[in-house]
């Protein structure tokens, strides 16, 4: 779990809502034309909202595994950004969408002569209601995207105060420095308990699979800090979750210190210098 400061990644998503409000008004405001203007109106704006969504996934990507995650809420709030960076990425495919139909100009193949003016008319009247269809729903993607900051800025910030409010009423449980480790693994990427078909004995391990020790693994489960997903049966591996309470727990805790220890005592005999017996 690492610490990030909240107030700043608040202030990020409001700009980041506020950039994909201004994307979106643009994108309004686009009278697409089939054709070269076209194409100089679409280049801009979806090199825009691509670099708008890779904001989205950055801001995603701080908050998880943050401290954050052991507010209860937070989880919504995490897939809700991970919407606003689908949003983000379906506005731009719209956008592209709009671009590839729309019919630019330039030789055909060798063939019969045609009428060039007839043929280019045809395809613009085509290509329009295509095109104006998919910058529709970009402008609509857009607007869930920038909707969905807005909304995440002031609920983390809600969370936040609510859950201040609440440690102060709630006491944090306690948590050695071995359960503190297994909790942190847990919360990075959770983990499986197992049993065992022959020896009919369980086993539980990481998301990456190193070993958890049972004994440690229990006393959390029994305290609520773990979950256990019991509707997989142990052969397949049972999901391991940090709970909220877990989370709490883990971001409070203050691992023990480690008293230096003091130098063993010298003898008196061995502090003396050897001598000659009389």
């Amino acid at each position: 779990m690492h610490q990030i400061d909240l107030k700043a990644e608040v202030a990020r998503l409001r700009q980041l809502g506020s950039d994909f409000q201004d994307a979106h008004s643009t994108a309004r405001s686009l009278t697409l034309s089939p054709g070269t203007d076209a194409l100089r109106q679409l280049v801009p704006q979806i090199t825009a909202v691509n670099g708008l969504a890779g904001q989205a996934m950055e801001r995603l990507a701080a908050l998880d595994g943050s401290q954050y995650t052991a507010v209860p809420g937070s989880r919504p709030a995490l897939e809700l950004l991970a919407s606003v960076v689908y949003s983000a990425s379906i506005a731009s495919c719209d956008l592209s969408a709009a671009l590839e139909a729309n019919p630019l100009e330039g030789a055909a193949f060798p063939g019969p002569p045609a009428d060039d003016d007839a043929v280019r008319a045809a395809r613009h009247k085509e290509a329009a209601p295509v095109m104006a269809g998919h910058l529709a729903d970009a402008i609509h993607q857009l607007d869930l995207a920038y909707t969905g900051c807005y909304y995440l800025a002031s609920g983390i910030t809600r969370d936040m105060e609510q859950h201040a409010e609440r440690s102060q009423t709630v006491a944090t449980p306690k948590i050695t420095d071995s359960q503190a480790a297994v909790l942190a693994r847990l919360s990075t990427g959770g983990g499986a308990l197992y049993q065992s078909l022959r020896r009919g004995s369980q086993s539980a391990s990481d998301n990456v699979g190193a070993s958890i020790n049972l004994a440690t693994l229990n006393a959390l489960i029994k305290r609520g800090l773990v979950t256990v997903d019991a509707t997989t049966p142990q052969l397949v591996g049972q999901r391991l979750e940090a709970t909220a309470e877990g989370r709490r727990a883990l971001a409070q805790h203050k691992p023990a210190k480690v008293s230096a220890r003091a130098p063993s005592a010298v003898p008196l005999a061995a502090q003396q210098p050897a001598g000659h017996r009389r």
